[in-house]
């Protein structure tokens, strides 16, 4: 009878035995994922901080507009105040007349010329908000999906340790 409770034991240890290096590879599958998950975490954050350098140097772009506009502004004041001056002198002498009105209308061609190049800007800088956005977007769900996994990760590691000791 002693033979057979030793064999009763044995198989009984050797069904443990298997179990608990099932257990130890599912802990060590389970910890490399994790340092996996780590490292997309630290590229996920370098990627954050390239964009936030991008949007600095945007914000400072835009800035830089905003000031080229507002000198484009008061060019186009004063370009209106000669305008007006040429009109009235208009009686004086048609041959400056003609001369001043040629510079006009090239300035008026240069301003439009500005006008298109900062339009093209303002597009350009519309649609690269828009990825920012959307980017910024994606990886607020790729974060919040690190982390319900890292969660329900946790939570797994919790019951096999759980049953590793009952």
């Amino acid at each position: 009878m002693s033979e057979a409770l030793l064999a009763q034991v044995l198989d009984r240890l050797n069904a443990m035995d298997g179990t608990l290096r099932l257990l130890v590879e599912g802990q060590e599958r389970l910890e490399r994922e994790q340092i996996a998950i780590r490292q997309e975490q630290e590229e996920i954050r370098k990627e954050q901080q390239e964009i936030r350098k991008e949007q600095q140097e945007i914000r400072l772009e835009q800035q830089r507009l905003r000031q080229e506009q507002d000198s484009l502004r008061a060019g186009q004041k004063e370009l209106h105040g000669i305008v007006a001056a040429l009109l009235h002198r208009q009686d004086e002498t048609d041959a400056k007349l003609e001369a001043l009105a040629a510079d006009v209308h090239h300035l008026h061609q240069e301003f439009a010329s500005l006008k298109q190049t900062v339009d093209r800007l303002e597009q350009k800088m519309d649609s690269r908000y828009e990825q920012l956005a959307a980017q910024i977007e994606d990886i607020k769900l790729d974060l919040n999906f690190i982390a319900h996994r890292t969660v329900d990760n946790e939570r797994i590691i919790y019951k096999l340790k759980e049953m590793l000791f009952r």
